[in-house]
């Protein structure tokens, strides 16, 4: 398989990435076709879907990351998110696990791995749904604009197909051991001279990525520690004292 498009987030490394699509449902993300799928006609119609599936490569080619986060340094020094997708892609996968430790589990926990959305996997295939914003159309090819995508600046894209109601939504799912482990959210401390640094549409899916609480699951309680986020072309950083997050820096 070869990617058919990569998607343009505001997250180019992996810290931050909410760990599902929806935990932040206002990131946005573009979704830029590679020049032989690059044609409106392939979208027509697309635009009656509230709701698509993205079938993708997990972290740009790394399960749990790796080289990613080498390809997300190299992206914010100049390389574009497609060369440094590709980058990642043709190095060596890393080794997969048959267990894993769930961040909804705190990072205690282990769990068989195909009973989680881990990324370290045989085969390192991610599945999101995201909700359609707009269909853009242009001389170059179309353009999907998306909304709550849990995925890295620069992703390839393997497929998109629509998401149909009446197939894909099963209302009397069981969410198996999830359901037994609540996600956690945190108070976020946003002073608003702080806020105002940040472009007016970038700044409510920033507050629902701060929410999740980036750092590694089971982190220490290190209420001094100043975390920094890349986020927008932003850099944002944090500390977490308990359950509140307080920003003290965005430039």
């Amino acid at each position: 398989m070869k990617p058919i498009a990569h998607i343009h987030t505001d997250l180019p490394q992996k810290f931050g990435i909410p760990r599902n699509s929806f935990l932040a449902p206002h990131l946005q993300g573009r979704i830029v076709f590679e020049p032989e799928y690059a044609l409106n006609s392939a979208v027509a119609g697309i635009d009656s879907f509230s709701h698509l599936w993205l079938l993708w490569r997990f972290e740009n080619g790394e399960p749990g990351g790796g080289a990613a986060d080498v390809a997300g340094t190299r992206a914010g020094a100049g390389a574009s998110g497609s060369e440094a997708a590709r980058a990642a892609a043709s190095r060596k996968p890393a080794r997969w696990s048959p267990t894993v430790r769930p961040p909804r589990l705190g990072g205690a926990e282990r769990v068989g791995v195909f009973a989680t959305r881990s990324p370290f996997r045989p085969n390192p295939i991610g599945l999101t749904c995201v909700k359609l914003d707009r269909v853009e159309l242009t001389d170059a090819g179309p353009i999907i604009h998306v909304l709550g995508a849990d995925l890295r600046d620069g992703t390839p894209i393997y497929d998109v197909k629509p998401y149909i109601p009446f197939a894909d939504c099963h209302p009397d799912a069981c969410g198996g051991w999830i359901e037994d482990a609540p996600w956690h959210e945190l108070d976020v401390d946003f002073p608003e001279q702080l806020q105002a640094e940040v472009p007016a549409g970038k700044l409510p899916g920033l507050t629902e990525v701060l929410r999740q609480d980036p750092r590694r699951a089971g982190s220490k309680h290190e209420p001094t520690r100043v975390y920094h986020l890349a986020y927008a072309g932003l850099d944002v950083a944090f500390t977490v004292d308990g359950d509140v997050l307080h920003v003290v820096c965005v430039s």
